[in-house]
């Protein structure tokens, strides 16, 4: 009841006080937003589409996209360690070449034909050719790169491949034929060996 009266008596102190805490409830919410817009420019920047992402129990690690020769070493590994009795496996493959990019290209070609007549009567024919080659650019994002038809892979000159499991003839034939079906290679580009202990 007293605050009540208070109000009644203070109503000039209840209005400014009431306008204070407007103001100040502004400036709280204008503080969080200027806070989230500045976490976003300078913050962290996300991860994007092209990243590989690798999450764990205790940490996230982002790995770049590898290469054509990287992956095929790296699905070598993976399939040949799930083979029962292989153990820890290694593998070098030797690559004839290297991967290449076939752009689409723009060419443009100009033939002209011009005749000129001389005082005399006599004619004169000249032909010009023009023919101009350009890369086809396509845009991503802020920059521009060539737009590419066809990858062009390297072929693969022999693999070799060393096994903790490979002391036993059985499972060396096993990871000989699992290289020679993955990568379609004759037998005399795959080599299998014992891991040294």
């Amino acid at each position: 009841m007293k605050f009540i009266g208070m109000i009644k008596l203070n109503g000039k102190n209840v209005k400014k006080y009431m306008t204070w805490a407007a103001i100040v409830f502004f400036i709280g919410i204008l503080i969080f937003l200027a806070a989230d817009i500045f976490s976003n420019i300078f913050g962290k920047p996300k991860p994007t589409s092209r990243d590989v992402e690798q999450t764990s129990s205790k940490n996230v690690e982002v790995l770049a996209p590898t290469s054509y020769e990287d992956k095929i070493k790296r699905d070598l590994i993976d399939i040949l360690s799930q083979i029962k009795g292989v153990g820890k496996v290694n593998v070098m493959v030797y690559f004839e070449g290297s991967s290449e990019s076939q752009p689409a290209y723009n060419v443009n070609e100009n033939n002209r034909v011009i005749q000129e007549k001389d005082s005399q009567g006599g004619t004169r024919t000249t032909n010009e050719n023009n023919k101009s080659i350009n890369v086809v650019m396509v845009n991503e994002g802020t920059s521009q790169k060539p737009f590419i038809l066809k990858q062009v892979n390297p072929s693969i000159g022999g693999v070799i491949v060393v096994a903790e499991g490979a002391e036993d003839p059985h499972i060396k034939e096993m990871i000989k034929n699992a290289v020679k079906t993955v990568l379609n290679l004759p037998a005399n580009k795959v080599t299998v060996e014992p891991m040294k202990k």
